[in-house]
């Protein structure tokens, strides 16, 4: 039989106390990413952005057109946004860029209407903290069949200076 004071006691508790509280994130850290419309998507992209300082990459299982951009990651980009970020389009290889990039940037107004939005609402602090000093980079690409999808959207660390 073990004896144990009560000061060994206490210790002992805080001890167990303090392991359980500490927040381990679960999810991998990763350069590249599915879309998945699932919380666990936000958990892992948390990770991947908050513990490295390279470029995350998000991809799709399926084509996603410049509308139809899904809200969560409408969301991820908005909060990059207001926080700094800068969002670009890259056009599909070798095709020109508009001269007017704003009639591009018009295909995607769910991102700067949820934006405004987000700026009354404050999201999650791993969230905002995350997307904190990154940029999006939105990269085109053309289908078999001639129409403009959403290749990939990468989030990338801006330089500090």
């Amino acid at each position: 039989m073990f004896l144990i004071s009560k000061g060994g006691l206490i210790v002992f508790l805080m001890i167990l106390l303090s392991l359980g509280s500490q927040s381990l994130s679960a999810a991998p850290v990763k350069e590249t990413l599915t879309f998945i419309d699932t919380q666990s998507f936000d958990s892992e992209f948390v990770a991947s952005l908050a513990n490295n300082d390279v470029p995350v990459t998000v991809d799709f299982y399926s084509a996603v057109t410049p509308n139809q951009i899904p809200q969560r990651l409408e969301k991820w980009m908005a909060l990059a946004e207001i926080n700094g970020g800068k969002i670009s389009v890259t056009q599909p290889s070798g095709e020109m860029t508009p001269k007017n990039p704003l009639l591009l940037m018009g295909l995607f107004t769910g991102v700067w209407d949820l934006a405004t939005k987000l700026k009354a609402e404050k999201s999650s602090y791993d969230m905002d903290d995350a997307v904190k000093n990154r940029d999006v980079n939105i990269n085109l690409a053309r289908n078999p069949q001639g129409g403009l999808i959403v290749q990939k959207v990468v989030f990338i660390p801006k330089e500090v200076k």
